[in-house]
């Protein structure tokens, strides 16, 4: 089984990437506020495409929501925003990793979750540059190979962001506030943790995508992608 295919890159306008909670709220006669949640929080994305796309840009969208089938098929999806941390957004050339002289190429020696007593959730993340910076809104990818996929085929893909900054250490530890939490039901303690492109798997949601029609030059005129997560083992 391969990797799901990523979204074409070039083309989009705005983008809303935020993950959706499945809560019950009920409000009590003393004004007191009850929520309990039903379900995992999942990333939902809408992507609108901008009325001024080339005619391959048109081609390349076409194609690539054909292909989807619906919701039959999934994809990569990723913030577009932010590709890489705040601090190394072109990427991490000549970064080492902390008492090495191995470069940085965004991949994690080891990860571990802990979650206090609020449900807050931190993530210790190993085999950083020496006092690498994570900001607000930095994510941390997780990718994995479902039961009966090839080895590397990485076909199981899962995020979170960062909702506090902090610096690694000189060991190049360090412990990041994180939302959602990690789904350890669902992503292995042996999943791989990475900061280049992190993405997640998502489905098209059908009845909230549809591509503009053709304008005058024979391509789209923008559209709608809209999609949500799919998170399995």
């Amino acid at each position: 089984m391969a990797a799901p295919e990523l979204m074409p890159p070039r083309g989009i306008s705005t983008q809303n990437f935020e993950p959706v909670r499945f809560d019950a709220e009920a409000v009590e006669r003393g004004g007191r506020v009850g929520s309990v949640s039903l379900g995992w929080p999942l990333w939902t994305a809408q992507w609108t495409l901008s009325r001024n796309i080339t005619p391959d840009m048109s081609d390349e969208w076409r194609a690539w929501l054909l292909r989807r089938r619906g919701a039959q098929r999934p994809f990569l999806a990723m913030d577009r925003e932010r590709l890489y941390p705040k601090a190394y957004r072109s990427g991490f050339a000549g970064l080492v990793i902390a008492g090495t002289a191995t470069g940085f190429a965004g991949h994690l020696a080891s990860w571990s979750q802990a979650i206090d007593g609020d449900g807050n959730a931190a993530l210790t993340l190993t085999g950083l540059p020496a006092n690498f910076p994570f900001t607000l809104g930095d994510y941390i990818g997780f990718r994995w190979d479902a039961a009966g996929s090839a080895i590397g085929s990485f076909d199981r893909r899962s995020i979170v962001r960062a909702v506090g900054s902090v610096n690694a250490n000189g060991a190049g530890v360090a412990v990041v506030s994180v939302e959602p939490p990690v789904n350890i039901q669902v992503v292995p303690n042996y999943a791989i943790a990475y900061l280049n492109e992190p993405s997640c798997r998502m489905r098209i949601l059908s009845g909230e995508t549809q591509l503009a029609p053709l304008d005058r030059r024979l391509k789209v005129a923008g559209g709608t992608i809209t999609a949500i997560e799919d998170l399995r083992p």
